[in-house]
């Protein structure tokens, strides 16, 4: 099996071209982009014509770029930059500074050459890019961080995908996963089943070589949240199955990598780490306890946030849960809450847990992004707001149920100071399949 996918240069080439993707948004109105590209003006008329810098200097520049955006920026200085650009082989496969909301596949029966077409909204700018991403067509999308997507379909095939590149590594299919239920029948096709394929996945590192841009790191672990019953199993770059992690409960809500170890988080808020260092016996051990009052509806996540591990609950109300209030009878489900609690090293004697849980009343100067997303947490800047909760639809459970377009409309971004929800996006993103995500 070969795990390294690449999409064809003449398809890349011809779907995303420099100039028109930082007209679009990707590199649009940032501050470092606008004033470096002051900057190189101002000095190409004082000190030197930068543009006959020679080509092969260019190249290394562009290169050794580490961001999308300054990417984008540099090929958008004048025509010969942006030559250099494309003589690279491939586009490397760069993570984005902020985080942006990849919004769900638009479904347009009448124009067909849309169908591969997904946006992006950029939150300094509130405006969308659009890139033609044929690979996440009809295919549910999940944040696998550095900059990469997680992609599983109703062929039963995993990728990790990269939008920019639009470079695949291709993981393990479905069906090695060992306490899969599924079997394909052609009367009882993946469609019907598809949200309990992979809940949520976590990597140990970057997916990407780097010392060849074009390669996959085989240092890479992936662990995901799987099947009907939502227990783990991981996967490293080059395997060809999942192997399954000895749990002692089920139903994971969240997975993180954590200085050096996996850790995952049950919908009772029970914390275990994962030693999957033994191939023949992984397993996981509880560290610590669940939350006094919480209940398994309350959806737990795990978040690491100034070196602290956060255990992290987003409650919700709505006609599916109890306690509606009269001003939304007409919602399934709404978030109205987090709450936040850090897990402390505790090694008093007799004690059966190497965490014990505190209160966190502040982020003070960071954010947090939640949802169909690796759980991460981010500095304030001029376009992240501190001390907020950024969230969107995640939970399949309950939008699959009966919610009328699917999931995508319980998103937004909670001051955790005030307690207020605002919006993080005026329009409306909905998808069953793959809602609106955290791109990070």
């Amino acid at each position: 099996m070969e795990t390294l996918c690449k999409s064809k240069n003449e398809e890349v080439g011809g779907s995303l071209k420099l100039g028109n993707l930082n007209q679009q948004g990707f590199g649009d109105n940032l501050k470092f982009s606008s004033s470096k590209t002051q900057i190189l003006h101002s000095l190409s008329l004082d000190m030197a014509d930068w543009t006959d810098l020679p080509m092969d200097i260019l190249v290394v520049i562009a290169e050794s770029l580490t961001v999308i955006e300054d990417f984008t920026s540099f090929s958008a200085v004048c025509k010969e930059w942006q030559s250099a650009t494309a003589i690279l082989k491939k586009k490397p496969s760069l993570p984005t500074r902020y985080p942006r909301i990849m919004l769900s596949e638009k479904v347009d029966t009448k124009d067909q050459r849309n169908q591969d077409d997904r946006y992006f909204l950029n939150l300094l700018t509130s405006k969308t890019c659009q890139l033609k991403l044929p690979e996440a067509s009809g295919r549910r999308c999940l944040g696998a961080h550095y900059g990469w997507l997680f992609t599983v379909g109703f062929d039963l095939q995993i990728n990790l995908l990269h939008p920019f590149s639009r470079q695949q590594i291709c993981l393990p299919p479905f069906l090695t996963f060992p306490a899969q239920r599924y079997e394909y029948d052609e009367t009882y096709p993946p469609q019907e089943d598809i949200e309990f394929f992979v809940k949520k996945i976590a990597l140990s590192s970057n997916p990407q070589s780097k010392n060849n841009l074009h390669d996959y790191n085989p240092e890479c672990v992936i662990l995901a949240i799987y099947g009907e019953f939502g227990v783990l199993a991981f996967a490293r770059l080059g395997d060809t199955l999942w192997t399954n992690i000895q749990v002692p409960s089920c139903c994971y809500d969240d997975v993180l990598y954590h200085k050096g170890r996996f850790y995952a988080v049950d919908c009772h808020g029970v914390v275990v780490v994962c030693d999957i260092n033994d191939n023949n016996d992984p397993k996981a051990i509880v560290v610590a306890p669940a939350p006094s009052e919480t209940h398994d509806q309350i959806q737990k996540y795990l978040v690491e946030s100034s070196g602290d591990l956060l255990l992290v609950s987003r409650i919700r109300g709505g006609t599916l849960f109890e306690g509606d209030d009269d001003d939304n009878k007409k919602a399934l489900y709404y978030t109205i809450d987090f709450s936040i609690l850090r897990l402390e090293e505790y090694h008093e004697e007799g004690n059966n847990y190497a965490y014990k849980l505190t209160k966190v009343n502040t982020l003070e100067d960071r954010a947090l992004f939640l949802g169909n997303n690796v759980s991460t947490s981010l500095p304030s800047s001029e376009c992240i707001k501190a001390n907020c909760i950024y969230f969107t639809d995640d939970n399949h459970e309950l939008f699959c149920i009966g919610e009328p377009g699917g999931g995508g409309r319980d998103t937004g971004i909670f001051d955790i100071e005030n307690g207020i929800i605002q919006s993080n996006y005026a329009g409306e993103s909905r998808s069953c399949l793959s809602p609106p995500l955290w791109y990070i």
